[in-house]
Parts: structure tokens; sequence; C-alpha cells
């Protein structure tokens, strides 16, 4: 299978014999029911947006890496699987695979990895069996029986239609951890993730096959005693949301993405950062606040132009400071180190409808910042502050524990040094 490596805003180099424009009307075909941009059509080239996953488009997979300082794939895809696991999409450490298969490297095979795992240690504690209502016809009368359909008959039958709620491995909790189970089975490549899910399979023979999508993962509700299989069915539905029908390939072939918006991805990493590196300073932050308004509409009392930063840092309960995370990449000079002035009137809000004086912009660590680099902008009216902080997020999210550990003290110190006390 072709495979192509490119990085976040970048060109995309297509195979010499595939027509650009043809490519990219199925590519933009299989993401536009995305709610982001995945990929830009522009000066003639077909680019990737500022997201980072993969995309298999009949026997073509387009790898789209993060963008560092240089570009280096090992490093890049090494990077991409510890932030995913930092924000939360992965739970386990992937590493290099031999070179005699497909490497494990791959975000999309340790994604396929994570539910093959998930699936074997759930399958331990027992099948999937539900009680589940059946209809049938039986001369045993058991459960009740169903005389909508009994009124139907003519009398003098010995066989009844009853109703029953037998325990049961063919029930739709099952049906759906196979259909997922079938699906990675198809898109994978590689050789130990195939064989995992080929034993999970073999272990579900007694399950119907079903197609399944992501909306009938959502429908399915886990009893507590079922809780076992929910990291199955959150990291399957992601799976499954990248599915889609290709309506220019024939036959029944699907493409298939995953895909994530570095900003996204950022910004969700941070959360656990930020709450790692100010712990024990008195200081608690919360991603998760009910949002504010700029202005209140006076006939119906609505509020109109939400805002709502993206962490907000307190201490004793009362707000000190606001924060937002930017996946943009500071300049060395030029005004402002190259942050949008828009990203500035955002803030500037942000400082005024929460009524706090220090306001964080966190960007990440460009190679010609210090290792401690801040940089801070005051509004000569009010005395509030806006402060740049560079962060070393690729060190910060390493499986390597003494540069995650170093960069956490450093991380701490330059909060330190703009917060106020």
């Amino acid at each position: 299978m072709p495979e192509i490596t490119t990085w976040e805003g970048m060109p995309i180099p297509l195979p010499p014999d595939v027509d650009p424009r043809w490519f990219a009307d199925r590519l933009i075909q299989l993401t536009d029911s995305a709610p982001f941009t995945a990929f830009r059509w522009k000066r003639g080239g077909l680019y990737a947006a500022e997201v980072v996953g993969c995309v298999q488009l009949g026997r073509t997979r387009i790898n789209i890496l993060p963008k560092l300082d240089t570009p280096k794939p090992d490093r890049d895809k090494s990077f991409l699987l510890n932030l995913l696991r930092s924000a939360g999409y992965l739970s386990y450490l992937h590493q290099g695979a031999a070179g005699v298969r497909a490497e494990t490297l791959d975000p999309l095979e340790a994604m396929i990895s994570e539910v093959a795992i998930e699936m074997t240690y759930a399958l331990r504690k027992g099948y999937p069996r539900r009680y589940e209502e059946e209809c049938e016809d039986t001369p045993v009368l058991r459960g009740r029986i169903d005389f909508t359909r009994l009124s139907t008959r003519l009398p003098g039958s010995a066989i009844l239609p009853i109703r029953h709620s037998p325990l049961s491995v063919n029930n739709k909790l099952a049906k759906v951890i196979k259909g997922i189970a079938t699906f990675l089975h198809r898109i994978t490549r590689n050789s130990v993730n195939r064989q995992r899910l080929g034993v999970i399979l073999s272990s579900l023979s007694l399950v119907n096959n079903k197609i399944v999508s992501a909306a009938q993962v959502d429908a399915i509700v886990l009893s507590r005693y079922e809780m076992h299989w929910s990291k199955t069915l959150a990291v399957g539905r992601l799976l499954l949301n990248g599915q889609s029908p290709d309506p220019t390939f024939g036959g029944s072939n699907q493409a298939f993405s995953l895909l994530f918006p570095m900003q996204h991805l950022y910004e969700r990493a941070l959360r656990k950062i930020l709450a790692t590196a100010i712990d024990g300073i008195g200081l608690s932050v919360n991603s998760r606040s009910a949002p504010l308004f700029l202005f209140i509409d006076e006939d119906d009392q609505s509020g109109v132009v939400r805002l709502r930063p993206d962490y907000i840092f307190s201490r004793g309960g009362k707000s000190v400071a606001i924060a937002d995370a930017k996946w943009k990449r500071a300049s060395e000079g030029g005004g402002a180190h190259g942050i949008k002035r828009e990203d500035f009137y955002q803030i500037h809000a942000y400082l005024t409808r929460y009524k706090v004086s220090e306001a964080i912009i966190l960007v990440p660590r460009a190679p010609w910042m210090p290792e401690k680099w801040t940089k801070s902008y005051r509004d000569k009216d009010t005395d509030a502050q806006v402060h740049l902080i560079g962060v070393d997020v690729e060190r910060l999210v390493s499986r390597d524990s003494k540069a995650r550990n170093t960069s956490y003290k450093l991380l701490t110190e330059m909060l330190v040094s703009v917060l106020p006390a």
C-alpha cells in the first residue's frame, strides 16, 4: 500500500501517476463532514490544514505529522503518539516495532492496538452477556404470551407466540463489539494487531456479524457490571467516526480518516500539564468553566458574544488569571513575536469580563527561545498584563522521565514568575 508522509500545513506529495485535482476532490469529499478544515487546495496543489493523523483512500495512506523545528518522521510520530496519550486518546505506551512488520509508531495502528488490548482485557472478565427480549414460536410456555400475534392465528394451534428475555451472548453490546473488531481487522496493516483481533473475533464466533456505526455505539448504555467495556466503546467510536463511504470509489471499499486539529490536541494536553505544574503553589486551574458573555441583549436578557478562556487560575475560589493555548509558532522578531492582533483583542475581552489583571498566552517553544522564555505586555491604563510563555510541549509529554521532570520544573518557575502571588 503506497504511503505518503507530510506535515501540518505542508503540501501533500502525490504519486506522479495521480491527477492531483481528482485526488484532492476525493479527499475533500471524504472529510467534508468533519467540523474542521482538513485539506486545502491552493496555488495548484493540495495542502494539509492544521491537522494531524492519517487518511486512507483506496490503496493510499496519507500520514500527517505535527510540525516541530525539523521534519524528522520518527521523532514527529513519537511526539504525536505522546501528545495523543497526554490528551487522553491513548492509555498505553507504544514503542517502535521491528522492521518485519508495520510500525506501531503509526498513529492509526497505535489506536487500533489500544482497542485490541482493551478488548482482550475485557474478555478475560467474561463475555458480554445480556438479558434481551426475544420473540419466538414454541410449544412450551415460558416468558409471556404475545397476544397481539396470537390473535391473528387460527384456533387449535399448539404453537404459542411468546416474548421472553434469556441471558444471551448474541446481544446488542456483543454485536457492536464484534462490529468494531471486524472493522479494525479490515483496516489494520500491523501483524500483531491483526493476530489479536483475529483471536477476539474467534472468541465472539457465536455473535452475529453486524456493520456498526458511531451512532450505534452511542446508543449502547453500559450497566455498572459492564464498565470494563467503556474504553473499548470510547476508542472504537472515535475510529468508527472516521469511517466514511467513498462515493467516488467503486465496489464496497470504504475510505477512512483519523484526524485531529493540532490546536485541539495542544489545548487538551495542556489541561493535565498545567494542573501538574501548579500543584503545590496554592493555585488551581479550571478548563471547564461556565462561559460568560461580553454583552447582554436588553430585550430578552440573552448573552451576546460568548467568552470562555481555555484555562482559569484560581486561589481560594477566586479567579486571579486566565490563559489561552495557541498552537502558533512565535517569531523571534517582529511586533508581539507574530501573535495576531485578534488574539490580543480576545485576551483583552477576557481580562475585562473576568475582572482579572493577568493573562497568559501559551505558545509552543521555538528553537530560538531559551529554556525559560516569557514576554510581558502591560496595558498602561489599567496595568493589566499579558504574558507570553514558551511551552516545551514535546518534552512535557515525553516518555523520558528526566526530560519531562526538568520541563515541568521550568514551566512551574515561569508560571510562578507571571502569576500573582
